[in-house]
């Protein structure tokens, strides 16, 4: 997936109301995805529209959904129909001297494609490292997964070969005459910070809280 910023990867992955603002490069896209945790999947069932919000793990250049077999959408996926999964991080919300020019500063990315189940000791395998991925540093901490679990569980793949993004930074767009009214106007930063570790209830005596939840996050993998 080595594109230009400029180059999108299809018609119906081109970002064209505010065009400028697009970003089609795979640093970008993987960047968006890792940040987010959580995108919004939606799928058309007998005509019928369904949005989803699941967790997500990108590992290289393919997106993880997993959930239970028995599941309406994660049978769809499994059947390989298409897909559409997006994603949004507000970076802060920008005031105006005029509510129709206040906005925020937003990184998002949709990402266009079809389901591809995925099975066996790769299925085990990729179960952990979505894991690892979602909770890095966490590696070894878990017992392996039992044989019921497994069978109840879909793994759904998706390439991202078909996405775009769209990037807003900076401050307010005040038309010229506003500018000199008595108004506030700037950006209200919006950060996410994760708080102290809370052990559970039931935690053997004893057992320290690890590195990866002290210091969470730790650095992704590219």
């Amino acid at each position: 997936m080595a594109r230009t910023r400029e180059q999108a990867p299809s018609a119906r992955a081109t970002v064209k109301q505010s065009a400028a603002r697009a970003d089609y490069q795979a640093e970008t896209l993987y960047a968006i995805i890792d940040a987010a945790l959580v995108g919004t999947v939606s799928v058309a069932i007998d005509g019928q529209p369904f949005a989803l919000p699941m967790m997500v793990a990108r590992i290289g250049e393919h997106i993880y959904l997993h959930g239970s077999r028995t599941s309406r959408i994660i049978k769809h996926l499994r059947a390989g129909h298409p897909v559409c999964v997006a994603f949004t991080l507000i970076d802060g919300i920008v005031v105006a001297r005029s509510g129709m020019n206040c906005s925020a500063n937003y990184r998002s990315a949709v990402v266009h494609g079809q389901g591809e189940a995925v099975e066996g000791t790769e299925k085990a395998e990729l179960l952990h490292q979505i894991t690892y991925t979602i909770i890095p540093g966490s590696k070894g901490d878990y017992r392996e997964h039992l044989p019921e679990e497994l069978k109840a569980t879909t793994l759904i793949r998706i390439r991202l070969s078909e996405a775009a993004c769209k990037v807003r930074t900076g401050g307010p767009n005040d038309d010229k005459d506003d500018v000199s009214l008595p108004h506030w106007a700037g950006v209200i930063p919006l950060t996410q910070v994760y708080g102290e570790p809370i052990p559970a209830d039931d935690l053997p005596a004893g057992l320290a809280t690890p590195d990866y939840a002290l210091k969470f996050p730790l650095p992704k993998k590219p």
